[in-house]
């Protein structure tokens, strides 16, 4: 081979080397581009998990108050009922004791009532 057809090879070769380097930059670009767009989207996908996660602890915290709440309403209601349970039998208690002519009983018992009211009432205020 003479001179200048190894110097046409190897310019050649050269222009075929400096192809695939550009071929291979674009690629590269292209695949950081890419991982780039991917970075940004896994950001707001993690942006959106954090807000949901806040709603969801603000909603759980919000049904948990509630749920206080709602206890202490049916303890409440729980007392009141064992009071009017309380009336409620003094007061049979009392009807027995007119029936049998017991009245020493019954002006007791109506003490009692009286008594029970007033704590009642007291504790109201």
């Amino acid at each position: 081979m003479d001179q200048c057809t190894r110097n046409a090879f190897a310019e050649e070769r050269s222009t075929v080397n400096k192809a695939q380097k550009r071929k291979r930059t674009g690629k590269k670009q292209a695949n950081m581009r890419r991982l780039k767009a991917k970075m940004a989207e896994i950001g707001e996908q993690q942006k959106r998990i954090k807000r949901g996660q806040m709603e969801i602890r603000e909603k759980f915290e919000e049904i948990e108050f509630e749920c206080d709440q709602l206890r202490k309403e049916t303890l409440l209601i729980s007392q009141q009922a064992a009071c009017n349970q309380q009336r409620l039998n003094l007061m049979l208690k009392i009807v027995k004791a007119r029936e049998d002519n017991n009245l020493s009983e019954a002006d007791r018992l109506i003490q009692c009532l009286r008594e029970g009211m007033m704590k009642q009432t007291w504790k109201k205020l």
